[in-house]
């Protein structure tokens, strides 16, 4: 399976795209530090790990989900396309084979092999904090892993002289992320001893770099203990419905983790980006070289209903988005649509008579972030207080009082990234629906919002029109899962044969396919 070890991770460079190459440079990543027989130490690849996350995260994979999930709106050239839920193999190979690559020259590493490694040379080092952060990395990276594709290699994938590795079952691979958790929590983050130091005298921790060693050692088992507790919520629609290989109650799970989790805002764990050309945010290249992804119309509303209801503020609506000539906020159907509604009349969005829509503002205002050195979040407070509330809300014996607890935690002292925004203004019932709309709003362009909606059907949203531009409805659900990549498919005759647009196994349950109906397009 030479996709896994022999690419460049191309990220949008392989797309078409502009503005996602290497972000960061740094000593000893260019060097090929991954031979064994010359690295003696984590820190090089550790870097190279780091330097991974954002271009998947931030880039192609993230902007599938944000757009199935509307939050943006594909506007432009081949983001029409993908939009209509048409990505192809070969779009995805790229992006495929970056959970596993060693040593891509875009990104200096950073896949499933050089966090194996960083395990392999802290062993011999006797360096056990560098070996509980590494799998806490290896949870992030799979997890996305499996949460975009679903069944795909692990438990084979890191033995580079096997080229064929089965594909493992997606519920699995979740389980066995989950004991890789546990192994860090319980065992290897706090090991004592001299030579436990990790990342703290190497200048190779860009997350939380300044850290002492007893401060890197709390912050990542609380960075463990919230992607426990995401983890399990990937598997509780599987676990509710009984579904095999999906572990029992897995709300309840998810419960007991999130008091371990991260519990201040001070401890977000935010992707490092400087203001360097090769160090910017991903989404700050991509807006500024392509500009082809607009806010979308499902985020605004949602927005601008809570703050019609008084349970919310202008904040988060004017740094997210540019407002228009009016002071109004208007975003964009799939597609770039307009003039279309829904059935049901939920979240239409069409704009202004004068066709004036909102743009991005975080990225691209220069007060807020132009010099691309936006540090953007992956995993919070609020998205483990907001897990807290829905696992509450529906765990075997429901917690109301909790839930409401968790849903207040996370509209006070609100964050995104390093801006802050104070408490929400009113009172917010703890109903799922108002959770999840709650966590879309604060997990703004984070993969994870594709995982909420396939599991709660929230926010309520009517898959993309048939045709780009259109109005015509569709029969079938919003996707629920990528295609593998071209080159797995061709090279690897254990990847599975799948609809590219059905569902995973976590995801038993499609959601209800609302659509749109015919109204009088306006003005453009």
């Amino acid at each position: 399976m030479r996709t896994l070890y022999q690419v460049v991770l191309g990220l949008g460079l392989a797309l078409g795209a502009a503005g996602c190459s290497n972000y960061l440079s740094a000593p000893d990543v260019t060097r090929d530090p991954t031979k064994p027989s010359v690295l003696t130490k984590s820190g090089p690849l550790y870097i190279g790990v780091q330097e991974a996350g954002p271009p998947q995260r931030e880039g192609q994979l993230a902007r599938w989900a944000t757009e199935y999930t509307q939050q943006i709106s594909g506007f432009s050239r081949q983001q029409i396309g993908f939009d209509l839920y048409q990505a192809k193999p070969s779009d995805t190979d790229t992006y495929f084979a970056a959970f596993y690559g060693s040593s891509n020259v875009l990104t200096g590493g950073g896949g499933l092999l050089d966090l194996h490694k960083i395990q392999n040379v802290a062993r011999v080092n006797g360096d056990s904090l560098y070996l509980g952060i590494a799998k806490v990395y290896e949870a992030m990276y799979m997890g996305l892993a499996a949460d975009m594709f679903g069944d795909v290699p692990y438990r084979e994938a890191a033995d580079s002289t096997n080229l064929t590795p089965h594909f493992d079952p997606q519920l699995q691979v979740y389980s066995d992320l989950q004991a890789q958790l546990d192994s860090a929590v319980s065992i290897y983050i706090p090991a004592a001893g001299p030579t436990n130091i990790g990342p703290t005298t190497d200048g190779a921790e860009l997350i939380y770099g300044g850290r002492s060693r007893a401060g890197l050692r709390a912050v990542y088992t609380k960075v463990a203990y919230s992607l426990k507790a995401r983890l399990f919520m990937h598997v509780a629609e599987a676990s509710a419905a009984g579904r095999p290989g999906a572990p029992p109650a897995a709300y309840d799970s998810a419960f007991k983790y999130v008091p371990l989790g991260i519990a201040s805002p001070d401890d977000d764990f935010l992707w490092f980006h400087d203001g360097t050309p090769n160090g910017q945010n991903i989404w700050t290249q991509w807006e500024l070289a392509r500009a082809d992804v607009a806010p979308g119309a499902a985020l605004i509303e949602v927005m601008k209903r809570l703050v019609a209801a008084s349970v919310d503020d202008n904040q988060r609506l004017n740094f997210y988005f540019t407002s228009t000539s009016t002071g109004a906020f208007a975003g964009y159907r799939p597609t770039g649509s307009t003039g279309m509604t829904t059935a049901l009349g939920v979240y239409n969005g069409d704009g202004i008579p004068a066709a004036e829509y909102s743009d991005f503002n975080v990225f691209i205002n220069p007060f807020l972030g132009s010099a691309g050195d936006f540090r953007q979040p992956e995993i919070t407070y609020a998205e483990t207080q907001l897990i807290g509330a829905e696992a509450a809300l529906m765990k075997t014996t429901p917690d109301l009082g909790s839930a409401q607890t968790y849903l207040d935690n996370a509209r006070k002292n609100r964050h995104y990234g390093t801006a802050t925004f104070g408490d929400a203004p009113g009172p917010l019932p703890a109903t799922l629906q108002n959770i999840i709309e709650e966590k879309y709003v604060a997990l703004f362009l984070n993969p994870e919002v594709w995982n909420d909606y396939k599991r709660t059907c929230f926010p309520s949203l009517a898959p993309s029109p048939a045709t780009a531009g259109g109005a015509a409805p569709r029969t079938t659900p919003i996707a629920g899962r990528l295609p593998y990549g071209q080159t797995e498919l061709n090279a690897n005759p254990n990847a599975p044969q799948v609809d590219s647009n059905g569902q995973n196994a976590n995801d038993p349950n499609a959601c209800p396919v609302l659509n749109y109906v015919s109204s009088v397009p306006l003005a453009n």
